[in-house]
This record gives structure tokens, sequence and C-alpha cells, in this order.
């Protein structure tokens, strides 16, 4: 058991705790913090049960956080006590969103089986739907929703079960009870057929306002790869990537980059990878708009940006387009994926597990473009949803893959839908391996390297200059 210190007064104890932690003492620090909860219960601050000091939800914050890879759900019953002490702090209440959302696996059914608590109903829900246990999944939300109405993230589950089983109106009612409850994601997903009907059938939508510089060669490629970013995503990123896509992935291609405010050092930047690989090939976009009454959201318009572009690019090119993440490398030819969406109109990525949220349905992470009538409608009905949420002054993060969804579940309800190929996960490379030289190793089955996209990593894509080969290559001295 680790060493606790004597007891002091609560601000003390939390004090105590939070300096532990940053020593890395995770333990030790979780106890002091424990403390804090158990003090206040004794000195006989409660609010249902819970102390209601500002301790209390610090203690309980700093728990969530050190036992969220440990144990989720324990992790989740301190957001949720955190939460119902101050609900209409958004820091708070997105956290126990994020919790409830990815708690429990198919394995532990039974850990949650019989629990009649919120989190513990949550979770088995959670478990049983990846179980593919749908009917028992709906019995335990919606008793949470009848015990705990006023813990409202258990509409989003609902709501993504029914969205999972094509009961889409019945999905856009629970999004829209979420959405006036708590905001946040759900206030961005719609899945009722009407409603992008509405879409369809609405004034054009706008698109971006940009130069564009073609280079004389980058025509007679048979494929546009094309990237889209900020200026500092652009002196991060685009030199590794732009790189990987000329030496590693095997694609006869003109290399589009859509530069959105691009400043003095993106330019540099853009010009030395123009210098290198042959200016004819590339096609620049440069967009200029005021981002600022957009604050921290401003990310989900560089997420979103390109779509509001891409039919008119898919119309003007009238080639197959290869659309990638900025962060992502090429780590070895890309042809043999590319040929197995050659006949669909669309190839994009899915993750079976991660379809507990229909936006993690489709990524936008790799994203292959035939230029067929049914890709040009997909796109254009993907762009009406995002202009519509940004005309609306909704700039949530995820946005683009909302829209993805929504358009692949219920767009297409009445006529024929285009063809889609569905790229498994494991097209991203799991492991990277880096030496001081920048050097890197990856797996050996895969295509693509992210950081993000794998989920962290042991170093950012920046640090990452050539590629040395595979890990099975790294053999033991």
């Amino acid at each position: 058991m680790p060493s606790v210190p004597p007891p002091a007064d609560l601000q003390s104890d939390l004090d105590a705790a939070h300096d532990t932690e940053r020593t890395g003492s995770r333990e030790t620090a979780m106890a002091l913090y424990r403390r804090v909860l158990e003090r206040g219960l004794e000195n006989g601050g409660k609010n249902g049960g819970e102390y209601s000091g500002a301790e209390a939800g610090a203690a309980h914050d700093a728990l969530a956080r050190l036992l969220v890879g440990q144990d989720m759900a324990e992790a989740a019953g301190h957001a949720l006590a955190s939460w119902r002490l101050t609900p209409a702090d958004p820091t708070r209440r997105s956290n126990l969103w994020q919790l409830l959302t990815h708690l429990g696996e198919a394995g532990d059914i039974a850990r949650f089986q019989g629990r009649d608590d919120c989190v513990g109903l949550v979770a088995l829900g959670n478990a049983l739907r990846r179980d593919g246990q749908g009917l028992r999944a709906e019995r335990a939300y919606r008793r949470a929703l009848d015990l705990y109405p006023e813990v409202s993230f258990t509409l989003s589950r609902l709501a993504c079960l029914c969205a999972e089983q094509h009961r889409l109106e019945e999905a856009d009612a629970l999004f829209l009870q979420a959405a006036e409850r708590h905001g946040g994601r759900d206030a961005v997903t719609r899945t009722a057929p009407a409603f992008l009907a509405s879409l369809r059938e609405g004034p054009a939508p706008a698109g971006i306002r940009a130069t564009l510089a073609e280079g004389r060669a980058s025509a007679d490629r048979p494929l546009v790869v094309y990237a889209s970013c900020d200026a500092v995503y652009a002196r991060k990123f685009l030199p590794t990537m732009v790189r990987s896509i000329v030496e590693d992935s095997g694609l006869d291609c003109a290399i589009a980059l859509h530069l959105i405010n691009p400043d003095a050092e993106a330019e540099t930047t853009v010009a030395s990878l123009t210098a290198a690989h042959g200016a004819g090939r590339f096609i620049i976009l440069r967009e200029t708009i005021d981002l600022t009454p957009l604050g921290d959201t401003a990310k989900t318009y560089y997420a979103c940006s390109r779509f509001l572009v891409l039919p008119d690019l898919l119309a003007r090119w009238k080639r197959p387009v290869l659309m990638l993440d900025v962060d992502l490398l090429a780590i070895r030819d890309l042809n043999p994926l590319l040929a197995t969406s050659a006949h669909s109109d669309l190839g994009m990525m899915s993750h079976a597990l991660k379809r507990l949220d229909i936006w993690s349905l489709l990524y936008a992470d790799v994203l292959h473009i035939r230029p067929t009538m049914g890709a040009w409608h997909f796109l254009d009905l993907t762009r009406r949803y995002i202009r519509h949420f940004l005309d609306r002054g909704m700039p949530v993060w995820f946005l683009d893959q909302a829209a993805l969804a929504a358009v692949h579940l219920a767009g297409f309800t009445t006529q024929a839908a285009p063809r889609l190929t569905v790229y498994p996960a494991d097209i991203h490379s799991s492991t990277v391996m880096v030496d001081g030289e920048g050097r890197y190793w990856t797996d050996d089955s895969a295509y693509f390297y992210s950081v993000r996209a794998t989920g962290g990593g042991q170093h950012a894509v920046d640090r990452l200059k050539r590629r040395a080969g595979t890990t099975a290559d790294l053999k033991p001295s």
C-alpha cells in the first residue's frame, strides 16, 4: 500500500495529491484524492450523497483522469460524480460523455451484469452491443434512462444503437433530444432520411473562395493525391507526407495541396517541396478566410474545408482522387489498396469495433474517389450537410465524419446508393520505430502510418525523415 501523509485540511490534502501526481507517484496520489472525498463526507458536506465542495470536484476529476487507462468504469463513476456537482461545466460534461461512450468491452458483460447504477447499466449496454446482443443492450440503456433520466448522455448510446439497426427516424429523434440536453457531437448528428432529402433539395451550398495554381504536368497524371491543412500543419507534416507519396507510394500522381490561411513559413515549405519534387506535378489551392469567430473550434473548419471544395475539384479534374489527412505517411506501394476500390465509387476505412458511435462509422483520413456520378452525389450531399451546420455556427469536432456517416446511412434511402469499398482498420500501421537520425521502421502489412490515427505513437510524424524498412528488418543483435 502507498504511504499516505497524516491528515491535514481538505485543501492541503488536495495540494499534496497534486504535488504527488506531478512526481509520478500515481498510487499515492490516488490514495490522497480518495482521502479528500472521504474527509469531505466526514465533514458533512453532502449533495445527494456526494460532498459538494470544490475540493471534491477536483478530486473526482483527478481520479477519473488517473483511472481511465486502468479501470474505465471506475473513472466514469468519478466523472459522473464530478459532473453532478456542476452539470453546466462543459469540460466535465465532455469528459463524462467520452467515458460513457467508450467503456464496456464485449468481454465485460459478466462484470456489469446485475448492476443497477448508471455507469454499470451504460457499460453493460455498450458491452452487449459490442457482443452483438442489440436487444439486451437496448434494455440496459432504457433502464438507465428510466432510473437516471437526468443523465442525458445515455440518449446518445441508444441513438447510435438505433442508427446501427437502421431505425433512422427513431435515432434522429434521440439525437435531437440529446442535443437539446447536452449539445456536443450529438447536435451535428442527424439520421432522418427526410432531413438529408431536405438538404439535397435545398439551394446549392457555398464552396470556398480560393486561388488555384495547377502545374503544367499535373494534368498528365492519372491520379490526384489531395491533402488540406492550415499553416501550422503545413510546416509540421507536409515535408514528410509529400516525400512519402513521391518515394514510397508507387503512385503516378499529381499532388494537390490545399493551404488554409498560409503564412510565409508555410509558403517557404511548399516552395521547397515543389523545387525538390518537380513543380509541374503540384496543384496548389490557397484559401484565405477569417476564422477568428470560431476561436478554438477553427480546427473543425480545417478538417471540413476540403469537403466544401471536393465536389468541384472532382468535376474539374475528372480523374480519381486520393484524399489523405496531411499527417499520414505512405509506407509502401498504395496501388494494391486502390485496386480494391477501383470498381467502386468510393473507398473509405471503417472500424467495426468503433461503430458504437456512428460518427466513427466511416473515417475521413483516407478517401479514394472515382470520377463517377455516384461519388459526386455522395460528396455533394456531404458538403451540404457540413455547410448546414457551419452556417448555423456549429463547428463541432468530428462534423466531417458525422456527415459521412449520415449520408451513408440516410442519404440514399429512396435511390441507388453509391458503391462503397470499406477498407479495414489495419491499413494503418500500429507501430513505428525511429532512430536518432529520423530513420523509421513500420510494420510490413499496413499502407499508412499516422500518429493520430493510430492512437499515439512514440514520435510525432515530423520527427520521421526517411523510411528505412519494416520492423521485421530489425533483427536482434
